[in-house]
């Protein structure tokens, strides 16, 4: 098989493979199997394993970034992807390489199949091997979901990190707080240290308790952050991620820390590594801003954002149907204008069910089939004092990023 080939095989078999229809299997068995059949790469690598609701693939980002400007070579791991599937296995923001990509697949494309091995282990096993054969320094891993059970969690890594706890992926996870808590506590391994971003009072004793049954040296982020003068950055809520990464970064270099590259790492982390899609600008006038918020407590913060624009915000939404999505809709507020649309995935919430709950909410709003019509309208009715927020979906950013490139 050719590259491109390759990746209309890999498109073909499920995110993961699972017994009860839902298109996801949470069990460690298949990735212990398969990274046994690659010689368990995992083994020879320094790993900074990070997990959380909201803020992992920023936070993996800022410390890669960080660990660039120190001089060293960082891999990193992260999904979803959302133009390229390389996007998911970077080394120094530079995407793997096609022919590895490739040959990786063909070599073991026997046991993949016959051992129904899903699209995520097949990559994170992928990120393993690119980074065991570039010999890097660090590979900073990105929980998939939850933790416990994530395919990533059968790495023994030298630190671990949970960013924060909120409601996602409730289905999988549980239904309050504090079962998806433990379940993202799943990450805590015995005697390695492990870094919580998370500022809920009421979470922090099941940490406490996770690290005091493992021996983990427990660190909780000060919520002492940067002033905004101090570190310049695009989006207010990465500020929370900053903190938490510093953090990380003290607890690893000590005192081979140099706080200007530190500084250089934290501002310029989009550049350094090639990171899209969180307050992403994609034009000027008007200024037009791509963010993957998909879940409610993402949302409050990107809200609390756009309130200190001084423009016309516009916003182009589209999500997928799961649990308490509709919920969304309840927290926009009514003084923007809202682009509603479905996207092009099976899983797309339906235009009707957005309608009928931005009525009920008395938002003012159009709403489209397409989401590239959605977008088009929101440009051709905005001017130099508009804003454009698209946002909503990991898909939806897909699609508006591979029409941008066409055009």
């Amino acid at each position: 098989m050719n590259y491109e080939e390759v990746i209309n095989w890999l498109f073909k078999i499920p995110l993961s493979f699972n017994r009860n229809n839902d298109n996801y299997n949470l069990k460690l068995e298949p990735v212990i199997k398969l990274c046994d059949h690659l010689g368990n790469p995992q083994n020879n690598l320094k790993i900074i394993h990070v997990g959380g609701t909201n803020g992992k693939g920023s936070t993996c980002h800022l410390l890669a970034s960080v660990l660039q400007e120190h001089q060293y070579n960082v891999g990193i791991f992260s999904s979803p992807h959302l133009v390229d599937v390389r996007e998911r296995v970077k080394i120094n923001g530079c995407l793997i390489e096609k022919t590895f990509f490739k040959n990786f697949i063909c070599e073991n494309l026997n046991f993949f199949t016959k051992n129904k091995i899903s699209f995520f282990e097949i990559t994170f096993a992928l990120a393993l091997c690119y980074f065991n054969k570039k010999k890097v320094d660090f590979a900073v891993i990105e929980v998939g979901l939850g933790g416990r059970l994530d395919a990533t969690n059968i790495c023994n890594p030298i630190l671990s990190c949970i960013t924060n706890i909120g409601y996602d992926h409730k289905k999988f996870l549980g239904n309050s707080l504090k079962q998806i808590a433990n379940e993202k506590s799943g990450i805590i391994k015995s005697n390695i240290p492990v870094v919580i971003g998370e500022k809920k009072p009421s979470l922090k004793k099941i940490f406490i308790k996770f690290s005091k049954k493992l021996n983990a040296p427990l660190h909780f982020v000060n919520s002492t952050q940067y002033k905004k003068n101090d570190l310049k950055l695009d989006a207010d809520y990465q500020f929370n991620n900053v903190s938490t990464a510093k953090k990380i970064i003290k607890l690893i270099l000590r005192e081979k820390l140099d706080l200007n590259k530190l500084n250089n790492g934290l501002i310029n982390f989009k550049s350094n590594t090639s990171f899209i899609g969180r307050w992403q600008k994609i034009k000027i006038n008007p200024e037009v801003i791509l963010d993957t918020a998909h879940n409610i407590d993402a949302f409050k913060i990107i809200i609390k954002q756009l309130k200190k624009i001084p423009k016309n915000i516009k916003i182009v939404f589209g999500t997928l149907e799961k649990k308490d999505q509709l919920k969304i809709i309840d927290v926009l507020p009514s003084n923007f204008f809202y682009y509603f649309c479905e996207i092009n995935n099976p899983r797309s919430m339906s235009l009707n069910k957005i309608i009928k709950r931005a009525t009920k909410n008395k938002l003012k709003f159009n709403a489209f089939n397409l989401a590239s019509n959605a977008y088009r309208q929101a440009l051709f009715d905005s001017d130099s004092n508009s804003f454009i927020l698209v946002t909503g979906s990991n898909y939806l950013l897909s699609e508006i990023l591979k029409n941008n490139e066409k055009n």
